[in-house]
């Protein structure tokens, strides 16, 4: 027997797109499908955006995905609050979009962060997460630009 990848059971992540505004610009990053910043932050923070894909082997379902993921053991570290979810269909697939505040000893300051998390695949599906990040002093302008990014992911 070989075992190979991709390959029936273990099937690429999906490819994707985003539209980003103008002063945005990739990065490398060793864990992340995909990450940009603002090249004009606030001082202070580099607001940031980070796209995870992750194989998912489970019949839960996007709903309690997300939340295992905020009430995971990494998450407490930043003190999450939810401040509020919705549902939302992003290029035809259903998407729940998140908004969150986070704070931490170690911050200066709270963080404003909106999430978009999508399941997309058939048998083996792949878990989509989106995460924006900015300080949330400046919330209001950045949540108008994370939720135009998010709308403008696209499968490929």
């Amino acid at each position: 027997m070989q075992l190979t990848y991709p390959g029936p059971l273990s099937p690429t992540p999906p490819a994707f797109r985003l539209s980003l505004p103008a002063g945005w610009e990739e990065r490398p990053h060793a864990t992340a499908a995909a990450f940009a910043v603002d090249s004009r932050s606030p001082a202070g923070f580099t607001v940031n955006l980070i796209v995870l894909l992750t194989r998912v082997l489970t019949d839960d379902t996007l709903d309690q995905l997300i939340d295992q993921l905020q009430a995971a053991p990494a998450a407490g570290v930043m003190q999450p609050r939810l401040e509020g979810r919705q549902r939302s269909t992003i290029d035809g697939h259903d998407a729940v979009l998140s908004a969150l505040t986070l704070t931490a000893p170690s911050l200066p300051f709270p963080l404003f962060q909106a999430q978009a998390a999508l399941l997309i695949g058939g048998q083996t599906q792949h878990l989509v997460h989106c995460y924006a990040t900015c300080p949330a002093a400046v919330a209001e302008q950045y949540g108008t630009a994370f939720r135009a990014i998010f709308e403008t992911l696209r499968f490929d």
